[in-house]
């Protein structure tokens, strides 16, 4: 930043501060010292920055420090440094260590900006080229222009900070470095400041050195010729450890002219040797404003004043304002009522946390020993500082160990904080991008981007840009024209305004809005879910007037088009380039509602009509990437296995070669045409009205960019479909719909599709025939994008030989878009990575290179007596950890080989270990177990039979469903694929003819309005809870069921299932007004859960009472279930069944509602007595034992039978152990009523390798006696038990015979010789290990004594 010279700064001398007088002067004078902004740079030695970051944060906060640099960070590797309330804006780690080649520890530099500031990184290196020693990084950090300039273009005013370390280079031979430190690359402005350690000495700023050194000389004379100084007084930095004086290696240099405006002073002992320096300087800019974003407070809401009072605006609005009228006052009253009724305000900066009592003291003993030191150095004066700084930094460490720990324990241990927990695991993985709100940025035009404003213009061009509509006047001409041919047409409901062009339903809106997400931030109007939410009847009946005002005539308000986009860092980016932040459209929750409700119509006619083609899974109901994997993998090892040719290869009979290429669009979403896309539609035949109101909800769509609170300005979006819109990926596949056709028409080609992820595999028996196949469908791809204004990154696209043979990878090679693209060894695809063979091993090291981290993460958020309980611990584990490894893993997981399987089964038992606190010897059937995760040799049988089931129950048109069906002879034997698998596991299971139950091709249309006289109730009050005697949960119930109308055909319905997973059965009874009663029974399923034979049952009673001839129109229908589940799978509408078993039964309810009669499905409790109930159960069991071959399974059934019967399996083979002895062959049950420490013992004890058995000490090397140092011999002295003496201490001796716990077990058990099954019950075993511990802990301090035998 120039000086500030105190001159005019005004518009010339007879301006508005002209004037030559002595009070004009003054006048300008006062201003100018107001205009300057002050900024204070601390420079510290840290000695290892991650152990003293408390200290150091309170100390920043406590002296507002704007811009820290620190040297000797030692960052640990991988891992960053974060301070609250600064930017870490620039971290350099160490490049070498003292021996060429050798470790490169400690070090490290870093330059910390406190947030509102803005900075930007320096880049270019300012060392001499052969300097691998000297380390350093700098910023250059920006204050706003003044603002007496106002109508003038100022360029911000900026300091450049450099932060630099010289570290000390021995003379010794173990150090290899060579000293090439020179300033003669450093830049000599005025506005520069270079602060840090340099280890060298000089009287010019060490009053202490009397002879310069080398360094010294080199940096004093830099400083002559650049007319630069150093701004220390001579007072020292540093108190060595040795008995040398105190010195000042530590310099903060800066040119003359910056040497006027700025002085320097030493700051506080923060626990390093050195003291860090504090240089204040002033600037001519000032700072940025801050402008603090404000958030709703939902847990202070007065949701009752918010409801009534909208309820009472809404009244008063007229019925006939138009929409874009009523858009706005709907808008208005809302955010009128939120400020009276929900609190609003912005988060605070975070604070420091407060300083454990013995800290402060610790800290202030080291602090009076340095000061002391300062003034009487003498040997007794050192060790006494040397004393206190040791004992600070044990005091430091024991305070942020314990208030951790305390946090972890108390707050992340309650059930409502898991997913605080995964946010925790991510952000210390380094998943969550470090925020640098203040970092300036490469423009769109190559123009640096410093200010906010300036950031927010130049993102908002940029993302423009990229949706601008291209025109092209050869396709835009007959798109028109056809577009003008269909409307002509009119709409399919011929002007009816019926079926997916009727009005929307309030069952419609509510529907779609108990799906909204919550907490999610608002668009520009501010609205959000949790308003509309707890909007009251008349509130909602105006606003579905408003979004059927929008759909009569397609008229979209403006709000619903507008967006604010916030930019987020990606993850490993240049945060300095403007196409490293990924756009978040932020829209309105109002317009996103009425984007479901359309959603919903537009894919229910989509899966009617069958507009999307089967190979495209992406966003549709039911379909995953799995499949399109599993697909893929078997396709090609059904090729691989064909019979060799014995002469010339025959195409379709012999071994096939194949060739997997996948494409990449650039900006698929953003380069959508409006007009092709609205022909695209309309050739689907899909209804005018809705196409119409789409392509306005489109057209016109304008968005700003927010960046640290500063809008830009509003620049429109011309194409593609908008960021974060509710209807983008089913357009999407409506308009890649005809893509798939192409390709469909290239031979020996396959196409998978998920969203814009597109690939294709060419096979054929000769590798030469898949190339030219792979080469044609990429001509293919090329064409069709070209026709539609798409564009295919080919240096983006990835192809991959899959063949048997080697030498068919070499050399291949296609041209994508005029790009060559060669094959490669791995191809990345939906998350997974293939290789030539399929064995998937690059893909198992990258799943354990990234899951290593999580559970890594994981284990520091637990300990031994400590941390996170075991339900918090089996939920994160299973969902962070074994979620990632099994993703998609039924279509890779079975062909993998069995040592790339080992990689994933390390990680799983990693994850184990985090979980039960087992030790790393522990054998892997009881550590599996007691944690609660199964091996993935045991889920893979589960996840390929599911496959199968799944490839089962699609059309017979589906590409899986044919290559699910196909069976070829195993000719490899290395090649195994998910359907050989999952044949063997169903015969396991005895579900080899079990009979899958089709996914249902036609669901119930959500514009079908009969459904409001279906209720439902799941709750009879306080008293029918499960935990409530028998009796009261009875007279809950039949207090509640007096208040039902005795005039109604009732129905009690229940089903029965054996274990839970098979012969199922449902029965009812069924009581018609007249009093007649009927009894219904039906087979549920050979596989069938309890949930499906309830379903089973009430559909069963609704059939009867469809095909009976008594007369029941007019009066209301009453079903009683004592399921739960079954009632809210069926409670979520109509529209939302999966199932043909929900569809059909939601067809017999609507029709029954059609002919007047009312219904009400009602919960009851279970086994409490009430008579119809307890016939129900006797029918459904009596049902269970009727034929099943006629009853179909759903996937989800069979996939659990089979999943336990594998589990069956496994724990049959677990070998004999003392865990055996105790489970046999059942699972543990979850300690979640233990702490953590009892909990560990527990699952320790049980597996037979427990921590704290002297045996085990013993003979992992750590209870060494002279006579025998380790062994693993039970009858060796040190392995006896020290309480009894009576033999070695395992689990057995101490659970079952050890006399110290006789007492124990006849209190605890009734009898003083128990079984070991009677352990399976964890309490039991906490209650033992905590009494033998007991009697252990007084006779711990003779263990180790002479006398000990």
């Amino acid at each position: 930043m120039s000086a500030d010279g105190g001159g005019s700064t005004g518009r010339g001398a007879r301006g508005a501060w002209g004037g030559r007088s002595r009070r004009a002067k003054n006048r300008r004078y006062r201003l100018n010292r107001r205009n300057r902004s002050r900024l204070l740079i601390a420079s510290w030695n840290a000695e290892g920055l991650r152990p003293k970051r408390d200290e150091f944060h309170r100390w920043l906060s406590t002296t507002k420090t704007d811009v820290a640099a620190v040297q000797e960070v030692q960052p640990a590797a991988g891992q960053s440094i974060t301070i609250p309330g600064y930017q870490t804006a620039a971290l350099v780690r160490r490049a070498r260590g003292r021996r060429d080649g050798g470790p490169a520890k400690g070090g490290g530099v870093a330059i910390f900006v406190r947030d509102g500031l803005n900075y930007q990184t320096i880049e270019d290196s300012p060392l001499h080229p052969q300097d691998d020693t000297t380390e350093w990084c700098g910023v250059r950090v920006f204050a706003s222009p003044s603002p007496t300039r106002p109508h003038t273009n100022q360029r911000p005013c900026s300091v450049a900070i450099y932060c630099i370390y010289r570290p000390p280079i021995r003379s010794s031979g173990i150090d290899e470095r060579v000293d090439r430190f020179s300033l003669d690359g450093f830049p000599s402005s005025p506005d520069t400041f270079i602060l840090g350690d340099v280890n060298g000495h000089h009287p010019d700023w060490d009053a202490a050195c009397l002879e310069p050194d080398d360094t010294g000389e080199k940096i004093a004379g830099w400083l002559e010729r650049s007319r630069w100084t150093a701004l220390n007084n001579g007072e020292p930095t540093r108190a060595g450890y040795g008995t040398g004086p105190l010195t000042a290696p530590d310099v903060a240099l800066c040119h003359l002219d910056l040497a006027l405006r700025s002085s320097w002073s030493i700051g506080s002992d923060l626990g390093s040797d050195h003291l860090p320096q504090v240089v204040q300087t002033t600037t001519s800019g000032t700072r940025p404003r801050r402008i603090r974003k404000t958030r709703w407070s939902w847990q202070k809401a007065d949701w009752t004043q918010f409801t009534s009072g909208c309820e009472a605006a809404f009244s008063a609005l007229p019925p006939d304002l138009p929409t874009i009228t009523l858009a706005e006052r709907v808008a208005t009253i809302i955010m009128s009522e939120s400020t009276r009724a929900i609190p609003r305000g912005a988060r605070a900066d975070p604070k420091p946390w407060a300083c454990d009592p013995e800290l402060i003291d610790a800290i202030s003993a080291r602090r009076a020993a340095r000061a002391e030191m300062t003034s009487n150095l003498c040997p007794a004066t050192r060790e006494r500082w040397k004393a206190a700084k040791k004992a600070a930094a044990a005091a430091e460490e024991s305070a942020r160990t314990r208030t951790f720990r305390d946090f972890v324990s108390t707050e992340l241990n309650r059930p409502s904080s898991i997913g605080r927990v995964s946010k925790i695991l991510r952000r210390m993985e380094g998943a969550v991008p470090e925020s640098r709100p203040g970092q300036a940025i490469s423009g769109d035009c190559g123009k640096l981007a410093i200010e906010d404003r300036a950031k927010a213009n130049a993102f908002v061009r940029t993302y423009a840009a990229v949706s601008k509509q291209v025109r092209c006047p050869k396709r835009d001409r007959p798109v028109k024209k056809e577009l003008v041919s269909l409307r002509d047409n009119g709409c399919t409901c011929l002007d009816t305004k019926e079926e997916a062009c009727a009005p929307f339903s309030m069952k419609e809106m509510e529907a779609q809005i108990r799906v909204l997400k919550s907490r999610k931030a608002p668009g520009p109007d501010q609205v959000c879910t949790e308003h509309l939410r707890h909007l009251g009847p008349t509130a909602k009946a105006v606003l579905l007037r408003l979004i059927n005002q929008t759909w009569a005539d397609a008229t979209i308000p403006s709000a619903w088009r507008r967006a604010t986009i916030i930019p987020i860092l990606k993850t490993g980016k240049n945060p300095q380039s403007v196409t490293s932040y990924r756009p978040i459209a932020l829209t309105s929750h109002v317009a996103k509602l009425a984007e479901r409700m359309v959603g919903a119509r537009l894919s229910q006619i989509a899966e009617a009509r069958n507009l999307i083609p089967a190979e495209q899974v992406g966003f549709r109901r039911g379909r995953s990437v799995e499949e399109n994997l599993g697909r893929l993998v078997q396709t090609v090892q059904d090729g691989w296995n064909r019979p060799r040719p014995a002469g010339r290869p025959t195409e379709g009979k012999t071994a096939e070669k194949f060739a997997l290429v996948a494409y990449d669009f650039s900006r698929a979403y953003d380069k959508i045409d409006h007009r092709m896309l609205q022909l695209k539609l309309l050739r689907l035949q899909l209804p005018l009205c809705m196409v119409n109101w789409i392509f306005q909800f489109l057209r016109d769509r304008r968005a700003r960019v927010e960046v640290n609170g500063c809008l830009s300005e509003e620049r429109p979006f011309r194409a593609g479909l908008p960021q974060g819109s509710v209807l983008a990926p089913t357009l999407y596949t409506l308009w890649s719909a005809d893509l798939v056709s192409d390709l469909r028409s290239v031979p020996g080609t396959s196409v998978f599709m998920y969203a814009d992820d597109t690939a294709t595999l060419s096979g054929s028996c000769r590798m030469e025939t898949a190339r030219e196949r792979a080469q044609i469908a990429a001509d293919t791809m090329v064409r069709w994008a070209n026709r539609w204004k798409m564009v295919i990154a080919g240096e983006k696209t990835q192809a991959l030989v899959l063949s048997q043979w080697s030498h068919d990878a070499k050399d291949f090679q296609i041209k994508v878009a005029g790009t060559s693209v060669k094959g490669s060894p791995h191809l990345r695809l939906l998350g997974v990575t293939f290789d030539r063979l399929l064995h998937f091993g690059e893909h198992c090291k990258n799943l354990r290179r990234k899951v290593k981290p999580r559970t890594a993460q994981l284990r520091k958020l637990t300990g031994r007596s400590w941390g996170l309980q075991e339900a918090q611990l089996r939920t994160v584990a299973n969902g962070y950890v074994r979620g990632a490894l099994e993703y998609a893993a039924a279509a890779w997981l079975p062909a993998a080989s069995e040592a790339h399987v080992e990689l994933i089964e390390r990680e799983l038992r990693a994850a184990a270990r985090a979980v039960t606190g087992c030790t790393a010897s522990t054998p892997t059937a009881p550590l599996m177990a007691e944690a609660g995760i199964p091996p993935a040799r045991v889920r893979c049988p589960a996840l390929a039979a599911r496959m199968v089931g799944l490839a089962a129950s699609l059309p017979g048109d589906d590409p899986l469903h044919a290559v699910g069906e196909m069976h070829v002879a195993p000719r490899l034997r290395t090649t195994t694929g998910w359907r050989d698998v999952g044949h063997r596991a169903l015969a396991w299971t005895g579900a080899a003819d079990v009979k899958v139950e089709g996914r249902p091709t036609k669901t119930i249309p959500p514009w079908d309005h009969h459904g409001e006289a279906v209720t439902f109730c799941l709750d009879v009050g306080p008293g029918g809870q499960r935990a409530a005697p028998a009796h009261i949960r009875r007279g809950a119930a039949e207090a509640t069921l007096e208040h039902l109308p005795p005039r109604a055909t009732w129905i009690w319905s229940d089903g029965s299932a054996e274990g839970g997973v098979s012969q199922g059965g449902g029965g009812a009874t069924i009581t018609f007004p007249s009093g007649e009663t009927r009894e219904v029974r039906v087979p549920a399923g050979q596989l069938c859960s309890s949930t499906r034979a309830e379903l089973c049952a009430l559909k069963a009673a609704l059939n009867a009472i469809r095909d009976a001839d008594a007369d029941i129109a007019d009066d209301p229908i009453v079903i009683c279930t004592d399921s739960q589940a079954a009632l809210r799978m069926l409670e979520s509408g109509a529209p939302s069944q999966t199932t043909h078993l929900g569809i059909s039964i939601w067809e017999d309810l609507l029709a029954l509602s059609s002919r007047g009669s009312p219904t009400r499905l009602q919960w009851v409790p279970a086994h409490c007595g009430l008579r119809e109930n307890e016939r129900a159960d006797e029918l459904a069991k009596e049902a269970s034992g009727l034929p099943q071959e006629a009853a179909a399974t759903d996937v989800r059934t069979l996939t659990k039978a089979v999943a336990r019967c594998a589990s069956h399996r496994w724990r049959q083979e677990w070998p004999s152990s003392f865990f055996k002895d105790i489970m046999r062959d059942r699972m543990p049950a979850p300690l979640n009523n233990l702490d953590r420490d009892a909990a560990v013992n527990v699952h320790q004890l049980r597996a037979g390798h427990w921590g704290r058995s002297e045996q085990y000490l013993h003979r992992i090397g750590r209870r060494p006696i002279p006579t025998c140092q380790q062994c693993n011999l039970k009858a060796c002295p040190a392995a006896r038990c020290i309480v009894c003496r009576e033999g070695a201490d395992t689990p057995e001796h101490v659970l079952l015979r050890c006399p110290c716990l006789a007492g124990a077990r006849l209190r605890l058990t009734g009898n003083i010789h128990i079984r070991p099954e009677q352990l399976k019950d964890g309490e039991l075993v906490a209650a033992l290990a905590a009494g033998y511990l007991r009697h252990k802990e007084p006779l711990t301090g003779l263990q180790a004594g002479p006398s000990r035998p």
